[in-house]
């Protein structure tokens, strides 16, 4: 017996496709047969296929953190919304290819922008490079997720006695984990200090030109 359809189910559905056929080819031909109704119907439970990607970005945002923002400083309060944002993509990572190509319209984290954006207003970053601020974290983040879930070391080179430099460089799966998650940390410390220069020299530059 068919179970009945509900737009909760609907997104359930979605996300497990997505997590089945990570290629980011992801259909309401392939959903509707995912469960077992057809696609038209799927109209009468969810108003268009980017409602239902946003439901799924949705869920996938559900546990970022930007509570930081609320008592920290912005530099420490970022670094710590990068990390939470990382977590929460390394359980879903087969959504990124959907995701990032499709326009955020999830309140969810919409209010998540807002939050940070008041907190970067304030401190005196400039209006036009407060997206592109986020934006760069979020582009890091994204590619991290990736090299925190690879399944083998990605920099392989083949047998031989070339490249002896990069080969003592090189561990086995466990160096491997230990030097993605070295990696994201290192790639979170360097951004937020290059950040907090430009921050710096935009501050002098304003009170040089006052």
């Amino acid at each position: 017996m068919r179970q009945h359809v509900t737009e909760e189910r609907i997104i359930e559905a979605a996300l497990a496709l997505i997590h089945d056929e990570p290629s980011g080819t992801f259909t309401l031909a392939k959903l509707a047969k995912r469960l077992g109704i057809s696609t038209p119907s799927l109209y009468s439970h969810v108003p268009s296929k980017q409602y239902i990607i946003e439901r799924v970005r949705s869920r996938v945002v559900a546990e970022i953190s930007c509570e930081a923002f609320a008592d920290a400083p912005w530099d420490a309060a970022l670094a710590e919304w990068a990390r939470s944002y990382a977590n929460a993509f390394v359980k879903h990572p087969e959504t990124i290819p959907l995701l990032t190509t499709n326009p955020v319209q999830a309140p969810e984290l919409l209010a998540q922008y807002e939050t940070i954006a008041e907190a970067l207003l304030a401190v005196g970053w400039p209006r036009e490079e407060i997206i592109p601020v986020f934006t760069v974290v979020e582009s890091f983040v994204m590619g991290s997720v990736l090299d925190l879930v690879a399944p083998v070391q990605m920099v392989q080179p083949v047998d031989g006695d070339d490249y002896p430099t990069l080969r003592s460089l090189l561990g086995g799966r466990e160096v491997d984990i230990l030097r993605a998650q070295h990696t994201f940390d290192l790639g979170v410390d360097a951004l937020i200090e290059g950040l907090r220069g430009r921050l710096a020299r935009v501050r002098s530059d304003a009170a040089a030109t006052a």
